[in-house]
């Protein structure tokens, strides 16, 4: 079909509406199926092709010209009318540069299966109200497991891709990522050339907000150090999800929607270890003896992989004998590999300030374990009611500490083990 006659489609005189509906019909497209190849919100192709959008971005007609297979010379009447589309070869502005168009697909491989993690798997697929979900908890829960499990049953629902970021918030040997270079990393995932990424952080957050605008993606950030670290890289647009996974309570954002992970029901930590060590080596161990094995990894579930890893891996041990190990020193039996439960434990107690890392250390020292209040811990610490509770409140923002009343706190188990013998670190 002739340009001219695919742009008088619904109007006299070229106008970008008429080429885009003319394109998609000559492509035999629905706009439906236009949005979803383009990576963009349906409400965004119907406004441009009724006139609606009078200043369209160029990325959403860039993304748009791609899902049609517009040839040299039909994007350069689109980029006549709509004075925004970069020709043949050019990059934004005229840069000069190419221009690439990227649907990003950067999820991390899935897990085969969540144990126990049913209910909260639900509130993250069904929860669409909420544009941020923090998924939550201290180390070892299954934060990222679950973040990205969840990811990949909703990326159907976000045509614009999927992203994801490592922000190393507790990472050993490596600072948590500055907001401006994880923004670079987003914009260049998203088909921004590298040499047109702003200098300056507030320039890069603007740009990616536009970018995202007219684009329907999922985007996980993993492992976030504080809200200071998140904030820039939220997207704006309606079309976004954002899934955070934190072990510190991101309190300090607004509309996000907090979703706290525990340690797992004892029968799913059972049917955990069960399906790490293999069935055939616990086939006959009594249902209590396996209760107790996860009881004594906490319920963990970082703990309860490793010790089925460890059962699995030496073939001369059995469950009585992994059990009779873990009575001893647990920390140091729940170790194998990559996976440390102890150095798990140290990452969060490194960001800790001194007066927190001192806290910690002391309450470790807690008599039998037990819940313990304000005064108890006031006692402990050598300080005062309120100071007490401050520091307690401080604990329980990054999940080292238990909230098991209102006013009563507890350790967990393996924490409390760790907090007790953890060393002052230097310039403490």
């Amino acid at each position: 079909m002739p340009l001219l006659d695919i742009a008088r489609d619904a109007d006299a005189a070229p106008s970008s509406g008429g080429l885009l509906r003319g394109w998609r019909k000559r492509a035999l497209m629905t706009q439906e199926e236009l949005a979803e190849r383009a990576g963009l919100n349906v409400r965004t192709v119907r406004r441009l092709e009724n006139g609606g959008l009078w200043q369209p971005r160029t990325r959403s007609i860039v993304l748009l010209a791609q899902a049609l297979g517009l040839d040299g010379e039909e994007r350069a009447l689109l980029a006549a009318v709509t004075r925004g589309l970069p020709g043949e070869g050019e990059g934004p502005a005229g840069s000069g540069t190419a221009t690439t168009v990227i649907v990003p697909r950067q999820l991390p491989a899935d897990v085969a299966a969540l144990a126990g993690r049913e209910g909260e798997l639900a509130a993250l697929e069904g929860d669409r109200t909420a544009p941020v979900v923090s998924v939550e908890g201290m180390a070892g829960t299954g934060k990222t497991a679950l973040a990205v499990h969840a990811a990949h049953r909703l990326a159907p629902g976000f045509p614009g891709g999927q992203l994801f970021v490592n922000l190393h918030g507790h990472a050993r040997a490596t600072l948590p990522v500055e907001p401006g270079a994880a923004l670079a990393r987003l914009l260049r995932a998203l088909g921004v050339p590298g040499q047109d990424v702003p200098e300056h952080l507030d320039d890069r957050a603007a740009l990616y907000r536009s970018v995202l605008a007219e684009r329907e993606v999922l985007i996980v950030l993993d492992d976030a150090a504080d809200e200071h670290q998140i904030l820039p890289l939220l997207p704006a647009g309606p079309g976004c999800r954002v899934i955070v996974t934190s072990r510190r309570r991101l309190s300090g954002l607004a509309d996000v929607a907090n979703l706290p992970l525990d340690v797992l029901p004892a029968a799913a930590a059972i049917a955990l270890f069960t399906r790490v060590a293999g069935p055939e080596r616990v086939a006959d161990v009594p249902d209590e003896v396996l209760a107790e094995v996860v009881e004594r990894c906490g319920r963990l579930p970082l703990a309860v992989r490793v010790a089925a890893a460890r059962l699995r891996e030496h073939a001369t041990w059995s469950v009585h004998h992994l059990l009779d190990r873990l009575a001893g020193d647990r920390l140091a039996e729940l170790r194998a590999g990559r996976h440390d439960v102890a150095a798990a434990l140290d990452l969060s107690y490194d960001r800790l300030s001194p007066g927190l890392r001192r806290a910690y250390r002391l309450l470790g020292t807690h008599p039998g374990g037990g819940d313990l209040g304000a005064g108890a811990a006031a006692g402990l610490l050598g300080t005062s009611a309120r100071q007490a509770e401050r520091l307690l409140d401080e604990l329980l923002e990054v999940h080292l500490l238990r909230e098991t009343a209102p006013g009563r706190y507890r350790l967990h188990g393996l924490v409390r083990e760790h907090a007790s013998r953890a060393r002052p670190c230097p310039g403490d």
